[in-house]
């Protein structure tokens, strides 16, 4: 149940910021995330931030069935804060003024979230590979990537944020939906009753 909730709130998050991005003719290469909470439509990527904060927040009790060594436990932590991370950032999204959002404060609080779930893909890691070799593989390649993108946003142009943001966002989606899939049967309290 929890890794299927875990799914069905990452596959939201995308398609509702698209919805909103589209409707609201902004530039997805240009705009930052942030500007999209202040559209008419904002109120979807409101509910899209709090959809993938769930996911976090699924994703770590589903974590709880399975034990997977010491670094385990402080990996379902850190992906819980994570959760409450995105869920502060939904509110700030939702409740800042316009210039705030679009100007150079506005990546604030994604670089909250960014560390603490880049330190959740670590500490998952060791455990990740016990729990299937590809899954393990595909969580390091996830890690890599996360680490390569850190120093590539002090090379980002401010015309290009948005495509940075989305590059971002769309490798943190992708590993949240893998490593459910990736745990689909595997913990206990997860598999069909």
């Amino acid at each position: 149940m929890w890794l299927r909730i875990a799914l069905v709130t990452s596959l939201l998050t995308p398609f509702l910021h698209i919805v909103v991005l589209f409707s609201s003719g902004l530039d997805g290469i240009e705009t930052p995330i942030s500007e999209l909470s202040g559209q008419p439509r904002g109120a979807l990527h409101t509910l899209a931030l709090v959809l993938f904060a769930t996911a976090h927040g699924a994703l770590a009790a589903a974590l709880g069935g399975l034990d997977s060594g010491r670094f385990w436990p402080y990996g379902r932590v850190l992906l819980a804060l994570s959760g409450a991370a995105l869920l502060y950032i939904a509110f700030f999204f939702a409740t800042a003024g316009a210039e705030s959002l679009r100007g150079p404060a506005a990546n604030d609080p994604l670089w909250i979230v960014a560390t603490l779930i880049g330190f959740a893909m670590g500490a998952l890691q060791p455990g990740l590979s016990r729990q299937a070799r590809t899954l393990g593989w595909f969580n390091l390649a996830c890690v890599v990537i996360w680490l390569l993108l850190i120093p590539t946003i002090l090379l980002v142009d401010d015309s290009w944020i948005g495509a940075y943001e989305r590059i971002v966002g769309s490798v943190y989606v992708v590993w949240i939906v893998g490593v459910a899939l990736g745990l689909v049967g595997r913990a206990p309290h997860t598999q069909k009753a």
